[in-house]
């Protein structure tokens, strides 16, 4: 009678099973994204290292505690402050190469319910990211600028299974991504004092995740594949005010702003029982409010080789919104404030019968991160040199950030390397012109 039973039952099981693989294939999802309900800072388009991100840090940026709306080094102030450069030289032609090294510990599946890990996981990125060049003609000043100013890559995990060499089951997590600026700014004094300025900068970019988990004894294979690509568009608004030769301010103002999100994902399960083989595709048009941005800053020469910084910029993260595949996400944020200070002193040396400026950076900024269920800010000491001369700049800098609050001690390091030159535009056009004669 047992095993008669047991026949029954076994036909039974036999004959649901491809049913209830194909049921949980359709939860499989929901699964995960429950699990990823609590991942701290690092939600799916979260920035690496911060969310708050404020244009792109040059090396004296970067080695001045992140000074980004009142000190004119680099026309990359067409992303934080346009009104800045008219204090430029009249040619400027700018390359910045970066570093980036963060740690994270929740993140997608990872840490959030499905896998753990033992410690934090590092990603590291090294890029040239920017590239620009101004012109002043007649009182106004020209920018046209290009920069890599988001990355939303993950360090990759490979889960396996093994016993006896077997492998049982095995997961792979992918996630890479970030977004691009091309920016046209205008700049001109107003009066001996007074300097203002206008940025229009178009966006885009892409993040692509694409999750994938098997089980080789059973042939059993799982894809969940999801890209979106980024567009969207926002003005940068910028005032200078030289109170005296010692004592300036910088405003910058960055509106609301929505990007937009183009979405296809895949949703994929094959298995050799019954030769199921089950894929959904989808599409969606979403929306990313992004924030209010406010930056203020001052800018004091307590003498003429010796300048300190201090800013604050606002981060108005509480109207932020994200939607995700037709989904509006969860996001309690809180609006925070950015707080930074820098030095910067500059030395003169010669060399083979050059002068040159060495300039010697040192800063530090409190960055708290916009998450209210758990209590997170990076703490930052920076510094940085360099040399430049007439023609030319050549500066390096580094940010070492630890993190304090979420548990897990985060570190966030940042390398800028900046290289300018200045070339006589006119001289050059000029030249050319008596070449034709």
């Amino acid at each position: 009678m047992i095993k008669f039973l047991y026949l029954i039952m076994s036909r039974i099981i036999a004959s649901f099973k491809k049913l209830i693989l194909i049921l949980i294939f359709l939860c499989w999802l929901p699964l995960l994204t429950f699990a990823q309900l609590s991942p701290g800072q690092y939600l799916e388009e979260a920035p690496l290292g911060t969310w708050n991100i404020f244009g792109l840090c040059s090396a004296p940026s970067l080695g001045t505690g992140f000074s980004q709306v009142v000190l004119a080094r680099s026309n990359t102030i067409v992303l934080t402050n346009p009104a800045l450069l008219t204090s430029l030289l009249p040619s400027n032609l700018t390359l910045n190469f970066s570093f980036n090294q963060t740690q994270l510990f929740k993140y997608l599946m990872v840490n959030t319910g499905v896998l753990t890990t033992t410690g934090n996981l590092s990603y590291r990125c090294w890029q040239l990211n920017y590239f620009g060049l101004s012109q002043r003609w007649r009182g106004w000043v020209l920018a046209l600028v290009y920069a890599r100013n988001e990355n939303y890559g993950r360090p990759a995990i490979d889960y396996r299974d093994l016993s006896s060499d077997v492998l049982y089951h095995e997961i792979t997590l992918r996630q890479s991504g970030e977004q691009r600026m091309y920016g046209l700014a205008l700049s001109r004094g107003l009066n001996s004092k007074l300097s203002a300025g206008l940025s229009l900068i178009k966006i885009d970019g892409s993040i692509a995740r694409n999750l994938e988990e098997t089980w080789p004894l059973e042939q059993i294979e799982m894809k969940d594949y999801r890209y979106q690509k980024l567009s969207g568009f926002y003005p940068v608004f910028g005032l200078n005010y030289r109170i005296s030769d010692r004592l300036s301010l910088g405003l910058s103002l960055i509106p609301p702003y929505p990007k937009k999100a183009q979405g296809q994902s895949l949703l994929a399960y094959r298995s050799p029982e019954g030769n199921t083989d089950i894929e959904i595709r989808g599409e969606a048009d979403d929306r990313i409010r992004m924030p209010l941005v406010i930056g203020l800053g001052g800018k004091y020469s307590l003498r003429p080789n010796l300048e300190i910084f201090l800013e604050t910029v606002y981060f108005g993260w509480n109207k932020y919104s994200f939607t995700y595949f037709g989904e509006t996400m969860l996001r309690s944020f809180r609006s925070v404030l950015r707080i930074s200070s820098g030095l910067e002193y500059s030395s003169k040396f010669r060399l083979f019968g050059k002068t040159f400026d060495s300039p010697y950076y040192l800063g530090i900024m409190i960055d708290p991160q916009p998450m209210t269920d758990i209590t997170s800010t990076y703490y930052y000491l920076t510094f940085g040199s360099g040399i430049s001369s007439d023609a030319f700049s050549l500066t390096f800098a580094t940010a070492i950030g630890l993190e304090k609050g979420s548990g897990h001690n985060l570190k966030n390091q940042k390398i800028s390397i900046t290289l300018s030159f200045y070339p006589d535009l006119k001289k050059i056009i000029r030249g050319k012109g008596n070449d034709q004669k």
